[in-house]
């Protein structure tokens, strides 16, 4: 099954990387969503949807909840899923500290893989993608960004610690004696060992807002709200979107 995972921050002039969990919509003087020609050319040209057949899909206020509709459609069909995640942010955990928890957790049982902690440092907006991974829900990964992002991705979830190989491949570190800086895990030592587990490796391929094309079709759609990191201008995307998407869930007005 093809799922095409859009958040509302990748259609916009520029993405803002850290905010507060509080700190309410960004100021639409700085950041400008993309005008509704532009996205509409975006969905119909180079995602192949259309209006005349929308596809199936939910509208969610954070990315985190897609782990669960991702959950229920791999417990529903049986097979991981072939993921196209357009967004600001790669959504693998760059900048928190969930990585410590995954590199323990890639070696649990499916089970407990699909029954993570929802934390800070834990399955989070930021996270939920690299959970998904381990969780075995995701069978192949296309990350489209906009043009000038695309490099937030941990250099430990890639074949041989490289951000520019074609496979992600989680992996878990059991063993007692981790190189340690201070008080914590040392990241970068870690990408010298080899691990204890590795899951199989997941295709991963990488594309700009502008460069990205597919020919295949989707079977089905999210699109991610992201309050926290897009302006209250954004809001009037949604409607265009749910023109190709029928979004579940979507609190229309």
């Amino acid at each position: 099954m093809r799922f095409l995972d859009l958040d509302l921050d990748a259609f916009l002039n520029e993405v803002a990387h850290f905010v507060e969990p509080d700190a309410g919509r960004l100021d639409d003087a700085e950041f400008t969503p993309w005008d509704e020609d532009r996205l509409r050319a975006f969905l119909e040209k180079q995602c192949g949807l259309s209006r005349n057949k929308p596809i199936d899909g939910w509208f969610v206020s954070q990315h985190d909840e897609a782990f669960d509709i991702m959950l229920t459609l791999v417990e529903r069909g049986g097979r991981p899923l072939e993921v196209v995640h357009v967004d600001g942010h790669a959504d693998l955990g760059m900048g928190d500290q969930s990585w410590v928890d995954l590199i323990r957790r890639v070696a649990l049982p499916l089970e407990n893989r699909r029954n993570p902690p929802r934390w800070n440092e834990g399955l989070n907006p930021g996270s939920w993608l690299a959970y998904a991974v381990t969780a075995e829900l995701v069978g192949k990964i296309a990350y489209v960004y906009p043009v000038e992002g695309g490099d937030d991705l941990p250099p430990l979830y890639f074949r041989d610690c490289d951000t520019g190989s074609d496979q992600l491949v989680m992996k878990a570190f059991t063993r007692p004696g981790l190189p340690m800086m201070g008080t914590t895990l040392d990241y970068e030592m870690l990408c010298n060992l080899q691990p204890d587990v590795s899951l199989r490796p997941v295709p991963f391929s990488r594309a700009s807002l502008n460069d990205y094309m597919t020919d295949l079709s989707f079977d089905v759609g999210l699109l991610c709200h992201s309050p926290n990191f897009t302006p209250q201008t954004s809001d009037r995307l949604i409607p265009v979107i749910g023109e190709y998407i029928n979004l579940k869930d979507w609190p229309k007005a």
